[in-house]
């Protein structure tokens, strides 16, 4: 009864964890969370898949080990597809600072700011400063199409 209660806690952590990276990954795609679903969704589709392939052969198979490593191999697969081919074509823009923030992934310190364009708003963590910028400041950055046609921002560094 304990042992499989510690499993369900450890499952469900690692769960919250891959959310968070998944989300950290795409953190500066403006696509509303579509990659992060859709990548979860591949590979727990692919672990299915495994797990139908592998009863069928009679083998052993450890559901949610499987499932961490293939959501996480289906993520990079996506990021790299996205962030690799996308258009080499630019544009400039100017961004302005609306707020910022720190969110915890793991035992690490995230700290983010929260950009808007005029448009929309979004969280931004790729900054590599010193400073955090504060509310109303303006940074200027480049966005560009991705491979799924979802706008990728990267932020020039102050």
């Amino acid at each position: 009864m304990i042992k499989n209660l510690l499993i369900a806690i450890i499952v469900t952590g690692w769960i919250i964890a891959s959310i968070q990276v998944i989300r950290s990954v795409f953190s500066n795609t403006l696509d509303h969370g579509i990659l992060t679903i859709a990548s979860i969704a591949i590979g727990l589709l692919l672990t299915t898949g495994l797990k139908l392939l592998f009863s069928k052969a009679k083998v052993a198979f450890n559901w949610p080990m499987a499932a961490f490593f293939v959501v996480f191999l289906s993520t990079a697969c996506v990021a790299l597809l996205n962030y690799q081919l996308a258009s080499p074509s630019y544009q400039k823009k100017e961004f302005v600072v609306k707020g910022s923030g720190e969110r915890v992934l793991r035992y690490d310190l995230m700290e983010y700011v929260l950009l808007t364009d005029g448009a929309r708003s979004f969280k931004y963590t790729g900054l590599d400063n010193r400073k955090r910028p504060q509310a109303g400041d303006v940074l200027e950055g480049t966005v560009r199409k991705g491979f799924f046609g979802f706008d990728i921002v990267e932020i020039a560094d102050r």
